[in-house]
């Protein structure tokens, strides 16, 4: 008897180990900058796996002592503060005795109350009344430990250009004043809407202008993923052809996200075998129609037409060249000059990158629901 295991194809959430999908050389890169003690801007489009590369460079690192903070889930410079202490003190503390004859020197000005939770994890909360002075304590806390305890420190911060939504400029200056002095941890500055993460660290009257190593993710190529999808079948009892694996991968654009999204409803569908024409049939019937409602929201809240109609050119043409007469013409828009306003917003939110709608699926939906 043939017995059929759990669906491989993880999305929407950090995957690690075996779901993991290749990155060597960037974890390699990585691994080898940080604990050298060199910072890293880490950008690239949303979904291609940028929290995953981190989460799996931090399961692979073992001389160092490894945190991830995401900024997308911290609403003030208050949380943010007990975010950067409290993940330092789970990672290197296990002793509430030893946190609290630490705690002067690690803290000059802040008296926290230090408690155990419902699993037994140390938490310390603080006073909202000195904002400023718990911010400046807390990004030099992770320092201080590491000095103390004598092991390196690597924070990651996700999101990083949400911090602009916490107190703008300001924040920045005092993160690039005090960690700019720290030898004792490295940290990652990780981002998905480039062109806010890119204006933080690349404009010169900015307080982070180069102040770390840039790399940006690239897409994975076609026959790393390849093998990787037909394998996952392989060890599930399942099989793909071939040219379904790869219709796959090119589909997706390198992007890991897109690979397991597709391969995650494809693998459902099959009992035995999956060829191209059921991977398509998936697509149009099953995973186009479930994403409906959240791309009608996203068109909707684009309220200039001139922006709908170039995103309706650059969804139906594989090389637009948006500013030639034949692109303004066939999909009715105005100027280059307006061509250039409309790509300018789409880019900032995310929508478009380098001339191309970034997420294959609602660029599919966008080319199968409008016409001019």
């Amino acid at each position: 008897m043939v017995v059929q295991l759990e669906n491989p194809f993880i999305f929407g959430k950090a995957v690690t180990g075996e779901n993991f999908i290749d990155r060597e050389k960037e974890i390699k890169e990585l691994k080898s900058s940080l604990l050298s003690g060199q910072n890293i801007l880490l950008f690239s489009p949303r979904k291609m796996g940028k929290t995953s590369l981190i989460k799996e460079t931090f399961r692979r690192t073992k001389d160092a002592v490894c945190i991830y903070i995401d900024l997308w889930q911290t609403a003030s410079i208050y949380s943010l503060s007990q975010e950067i202490i409290n993940r330092v003190i789970e990672k290197t503390y296990t002793s509430v005795e030893k946190l609290a004859l630490d705690m002067k020197h690690l803290l000059k000005n802040l008296r926290p109350k230090i408690s155990l939770d419902t699993n037994g994890n140390i938490n310390i909360e603080f006073g909202r009344e000195e904002i400023k002075e718990t911010l400046n304590e807390a990004i030099d806390f992770p320092e201080q430990v590491a000095k103390r305890k004598g092991k390196k420190i690597i924070i990651a911060f996700d999101e990083f250009q949400e911090i602009e939504n916490l107190d703008g400029l300001q924040i920045e200056k005092t993160f690039r004043s005090t960690i700019q002095h720290h030898q004792m941890v490295s940290y990652i500055f990780a981002g998905s809407r480039q062109s806010l993460i890119r204006a933080i660290f690349e404009k010169k009257e900015r307080p982070f202008y180069r102040f770390a190593k840039q790399i940006r993710l690239q897409p994975l190529n076609v026959e790393t993923l390849e093998r990787f999808i037909i394998s996952k079948f392989k060890n599930t009892n399942k099989e793909i052809d071939k040219d379904a694996a790869k219709w796959i991968a090119e589909f997706s654009r390198g992007i890991p996200y897109n690979v397991q999204h597709i391969c995650h409803e494809t693998w459902y569908a099959t009992d035995s075998k999956a060829n191209l024409s059921l991977v398509k049939k998936t697509l149009y019937e099953k995973i186009l129609p479930s994403l409906n409602d959240g791309f009608q929201i996203i068109w909707e809240d684009i309220s200039s037409y001139e922006q709908r109609k170039l995103l309706i050119g650059l969804a139906n043409e594989s090389k637009p060249r948006i500013y030639s007469q034949y692109f303004i013409k066939k999909y009715d828009l105005k100027t280059p000059s307006h061509v250039r306003k409309a790509l300018k917003s789409l880019e900032e939110a995310g929508i478009v990158d380098e001339n191309k709608i970034q997420d294959p699926f609602f660029e599919e939906w966008v080319r199968k629901k409008f016409t001019l």
